[in-house]
């Protein structure tokens, strides 16, 4: 069973960062074998089991405060064997994080101010990479990259299916057009 086989499988409760999303994420960053990863917002946990499907031996320590989407994920984690993805039941906002780590992925309000918080828990040459759903978010994430000197970049991923067959060929009438931002930044 591979990663996507999983991510099928998983109990849905919030949106979840969609496969072509987190693929951005893994382009962009070049996220590898070994990394440790900071996750906040696990959610359904999606982000964070494709991540940690990647960096075997490495970690993903993900983030939820809510308790309802911590223990959908727990139960998720102990089904499908995940044993390198640990969830912690706390607001990132409050939470005393230890460690440094090669990636730290945000997906929820207030991520400008977490940027902040955990800008000294990313490893030089680490990235950030941030989930926004709505433009006035990317904005504000990009105003603390920007104060922090970051070399930051956002991306939009339209993905359209198309159709082939004898007679025509044209993109299918519907596609996953916004899902939404993705704001990838550099600690250089």
């Amino acid at each position: 069973m591979n990663v996507l086989d999983i991510l099928s499988k998983i109990r849905r409760m919030p949106q979840v960062i969609l496969p072509k999303d987190a693929a951005i994420i893994v382009a962009y960053t070049g996220v590898s074998p070994g990394w440790n990863v900071l996750d906040a917002g696990t959610g359904s946990g999606f982000l964070a089991i494709f991540l940690a499907n990647i960096v075997k031996p490495g970690k993903v320590i993900s983030y939820e405060k809510n308790k309802e989407y911590y223990k959908n994920i727990v139960e998720q984690i102990k089904k499908f064997k995940i044993e390198n993805l640990e969830i912690i039941n706390e607001n990132i906002m409050k939470a005393e994080v230890k460690g440094e780590f090669d990636l730290i992925t945000l997906d929820m309000k207030g991520a400008d101010n977490a940027i902040k918080k955990l800008h000294e828990n990313l490893k030089q040459g680490g990235f950030f990479a941030v989930y926004s759903p709505h433009i006035e978010q990317v904005k504000a994430v990009r105003s603390v990259f920007e104060k922090l000197n970051y070399k930051a970049q956002t991306l939009q991923n339209i993905l359209l299916e198309w159709k082939v067959e004898k007679k025509y060929t044209h993109p299918r009438p519907s596609g996953l057009i916004h899902t939404g931002f993705i704001t990838i930044a550099r600690k250089i």
